[in-house]
């Protein structure tokens, strides 16, 4: 199935169920989400920065993926997504705001274009994408927005000095959606993983280095690392009836590493 019908499908089968948009979904943790999420019937809007013959094979059995450019720092982009989405669905059950670039280097090594380089997929991205969606979120008598930080937001990071900054500014942005928007039925939770075995790890490399995954294991309270699924499942169900009360949680799914 190629992506011209991945997208012709989707659109129109989906008008009463259950709807999302993850961003940074071609690759990584937001990937496995979306994935998680499509194995429970939700219509899903993958997008892509660069990568869109990756998102395509990464998707193509997927009836209910539907593929989108989208640069999370370029409003103009932002706009167009979810104006295309307005058009197709009538609202919107779901936003997990998960794109991020990861640049290492010292506060003295990065330069100041670096630094808004990593603010603006992060937290930025995270504003626009947020703006452009609430008015398909108030659609439903009940939505969901998910953030995901990392431990970086709650600790110094002498090697990640942008990506920690731009992470405990989503963790403030969270909690003001949170306030802001419940009135209309939006919930905003946050997600914080640990380290998650992914293809990712293959640009970095020690994707295949079964040493260092035990170590991580090894060093987790439950013993074992992450899983794409281990994240899914939180997000789903911050989606449900089950949680129809919560609201501004940050919600740790790393196996206790965080009170290590």
């Amino acid at each position: 199935m190629n992506a011209m019908k991945l997208r012709s499908i989707n659109p129109a089968t989906n008008k009463l169920g259950k709807v999302a948009v993850v961003t940074g979904s071609s690759r990584g943790i937001g990937a496995g989400i979306a994935k998680y999420l499509l194995d429970k019937q939700f219509t899903v809007y993958i997008t892509y920065l660069k990568e869109k013959n990756r998102a395509e094979e990464l998707f193509a059995s997927y009836d209910r993926a539907i593929i989108k450019s989208l640069d999370v720092t370029n409003e103009a982009s932002v706009k167009t997504l979810f104006t295309s989405i307005a058009k197709d669905q009538n609202g919107l059950d779901l936003l997990v705001n998960s794109a991020a670039i990861e640049i290492p280097g010292t506060l003295e090594e990065i330069s100041l274009q670096t630094w808004r380089k990593v603010v603006d997929a992060k937290l930025t991205g995270a504003f626009l994408v947020t703006k452009y969606a609430v008015p398909l979120l108030k659609k439903r008598k009940r939505s969901t927005i998910v953030n995901i930080t990392s431990s970086l937001s709650h600790k110094g990071a002498p090697k990640y000095p942008a990506h920690a900054a731009a992470e405990a500014g989503l963790i403030s942005l969270s909690k003001t959606c949170a306030i802001q928007l419940a009135p209309y039925g939006i919930r905003t939770h946050m997600v914080n993983p640990t380290t998650t075995r992914t293809e990712m790890w293959k640009d970095i490399g020690g994707y295949e280095d079964e040493e260092l995954w035990q170590r991580f294991a090894n060093n987790n309270p439950l013993g074992r690392v992450s899983t794409p699924e281990d994240i899914g499942k939180a997000i789903y169900l911050l989606t449900t009836d089950e949680a129809e009360y919560w609201n501004g949680n940050e919600i740790y799914v790393n196996g206790g590493a965080h009170i290590k």
